[in-house]
């Protein structure tokens, strides 16, 4: 089981990494927001995740294994079943002779061993016989073998090595085991009585283990097409036949307690979803298209709570920006972007870092997608007139210190979004547009004063988010100036030196499914408000004036922070060129005609 705030406290204090003073303060701040210790102490910066996984192998006096470095073969994984993987937080990382290492982020585990050594090579999962006496029922989803003999002793008795992995790489070689999906649909439909809620569930368990954020069910003729959008980019997970597509749509909206009768309306809703991984909240859209209901399902991950700034990919610099203007105590602060750019995990990092037993923070979003302990969360409803407008009018009556919208849809939801943060409060807020200072006009057509937005605005963000090089696979490449220029104009002005620039690559393998990447991160643009651009914005000026301005100023563009993480070796210069084109302004200034 995972190790106790008390236990943990004590650990870290004993190996230095806190003082005792710093772990009384954390723990009450833990205590007095409902948090786990850790959360605070990453939040904080008194711990970064390095340091807590090497903490917890010298507490349970084991050898540290990245997994993410030395990533297993599928073989050595499948030496274990994976019912016993999943249960005991366990998979075997390297097999040679009469030795076996494990690596397991939970060590502590009394049966360990011994479930390690009844299941090694075998196909079907054994429990422990005490772990039998003392488990019910088996975990949703999983079968531990009913039909299996129990052997009489152990398979394996040469020697067992734990090593301490965290648990991310341990679900990192879980997906060795991943099965296609439309092998699991088939047997599905060919033996089970209840068809839907099995699909379902195998559909959902699988998208976590892929780390998809939204599932697609697209109804065709004959079939429906299972989508799942891994790292921003669609991919076919399998096929539903269409008799069977009605009982999945109607489990869905049951679960999501919507109608079941309404077939020609779009509908929305929201499901809990208890997996082998945890509790996943799932936010759920229908709507009728010409061969029936499509659904998407967002999966909103848990683990989003607990990012910081810099998990997001911001570059000290921003931080340092971005901090500062969290914990002024009135302006406020945009984010901006497509649908699905990550603009709310960010001002769920900015809200995380003000969220103080002393700060009274209230939301109004449509949906509610990351609840926050301490904060105080509404929900738009437009049926009870519950509109962002309204609810903020309602808000600002509730003496808040932070004020997070949404989003900013009109002109009269602006309008008072700025008149709060001119009247003492921080307005946290999003905003669809291409840069950061295309957001200026934008609200000026809402209707805002020139004035009053110049006055209250302290930094706006761009951002989007491209995928992260696969680290078990990444392999460098040399690419001259020239080369460069082949892929966009004005290459070469981002490689300072003659000679040939050292770029990565992924080459493709089980752990990013031949993709080459896993994960991603935000690329960004950040726009605070200086006298000069205060200037022009009372001015009227256009948006190109106000980003070359801020350009001149030391303002770095989207497009050159994402080429930052180029070079660094975090993705690759295709992807940030399928996610943002080189301005204008960076080419003007490639053939020289700008001052910057």
């Amino acid at each position: 089981m995972p190790i106790s705030d008390v236990d943990l406290g004590q650990v870290l204090v004993k190996q230095s990494y806190l003082s005792e003073q710093e772990l009384v303060q954390m723990t009450k701040l833990a205590e007095g927001r409902g948090v786990p210790l850790l959360t605070i102490l990453f939040e904080q910066g008194l711990l970064t995740q390095e340091l807590f996984e090497s903490a917890m192998a010298e507490f349970y006096k084991l050898q540290f294994f990245d997994i993410q470095s030395h990533f297993p073969s599928p073989e050595t994984v499948a030496e274990l079943p994976e019912e016993i993987a999943q249960k005991f937080h366990a998979v075997v990382v390297e097999h040679t002779g009469e030795t076996v290492t494990v690596a397991t982020s939970d060590p502590g585990q009394e049966l360990l061993e011994e479930a390690i050594r009844l299941n090694l090579g075998q196909k079907t999962a054994v429990l422990p016989e005490n772990e039998k006496k003392t488990e019910e029922k088996p975990k949703k989803g999983f079968s531990f073998g009913k039909e299996a003999k129990e052997p009489e002793k152990p398979h394996f008795n040469g020697t067992v090595t734990f090593v301490y992995s965290p648990q991310a790489g341990i679900e990192a070689a879980c997906i060795h085991y991943r099965k296609p999906l439309s092998t699991r649909f088939q047997a599905i439909i060919a033996n089970e009585k209840k068809v839907a809620p099995e699909i379902l569930e195998e559909i959902l368990i699988d998208a976590i283990e892929l780390r998809a954020s939204d599932v697609h069910f697209e109804p065709q003729e004959k079939i429906v097409i299972v989508r799942f959008r891994v790292d921003g980019v669609m991919h076919e997970a399998g096929r539903i036949p269409k008799e069977n597509y009605e009982g999945v749509v109607n489990r869905i909206k049951i679960e999501s307690n919507m109608r079941i009768d309404e077939h020609f309306a779009a509908q929305d809703g929201a499901i809990r979803f208890n997996s082998p991984r945890g509790d996943m909240d799932i936010r759920v859209s229908v709507v009728p298209v010409v061969e029936g209901e499509k659904v998407v399902m967002r999966l909103l991950a848990s683990y989003v709570r607990a990012l910081t700034l810099a998990d997001l990919g911001f570059s000290p610099e921003h931080q340092k920006i971005l901090t500062e203007a969290a914990h002024k105590p009135f302006g406020m602060v945009l984010t901006t972007g497509p649908t699905g750019s990550g603009k709310s995990t960010t001002l769920s990092a900015l809200m995380k870092m003000r969220n103080t037993p002393d700060v009274n923070i209230s939301t109004i979003e449509d949906p509610v997608e990351y609840k926050m302990a301490g904060v105080n969360h509404i929900q738009v409803n437009p049926k009870t007139n519950l509109t962002f407008a309204s609810g903020l009018r309602a808000l600002v009556r509730q003496d808040p210190d932070i004020i997070l919208v949404g989003e900013i849809r009109d002109g009269e939801t602006a309008d008072i979004s700025v008149n709060a943060a001119l009247t003492g409060h921080l307005v946290l807020s999003t905003l669809h547009s291409n840069d950061a200072a295309t957001a200026i006009p934008r609200l000026l057509e809402m209707g805002v004063e020139p004035f009053l937005l110049a006055s209250t605005l302290e930094v706006i963000v761009a951002q989007r988010l491209v995928r992260r090089i696969c680290p078990h696979c990444r392999h460098s490449v040399t690419i001259t100036e020239e080369e460069a220029g082949k892929l966009f104009p004005g290459a070469g002005r981002f490689f300072t030196e003659k000679k040939p620039a050292t770029l990565y690559r992924g080459k493709g393998c089980d752990a990013c499914a031949g993709t080459g990447y896993h994960g991603r991160v935000g690329i960004y643009e950040l726009l605070a408000m200086t006298p000069k651009i205060e200037e022009l914005v009372t001015g009227h000026a256009s948006s190109t004036i106000i980003n070359e301005a801020a350009h001149q100023e030391g303002m770095k563009l989207m497009f050159e922070d994402g080429f930052d993480k180029v070079l660094a070796g975090v993705t690759t210069i295709e992807e940030l060129l399928r996610v943002a084109a080189p301005p204008a302004l960076v080419l003007r200034s490639a053939h020289g005609t700008d001052k910057h």
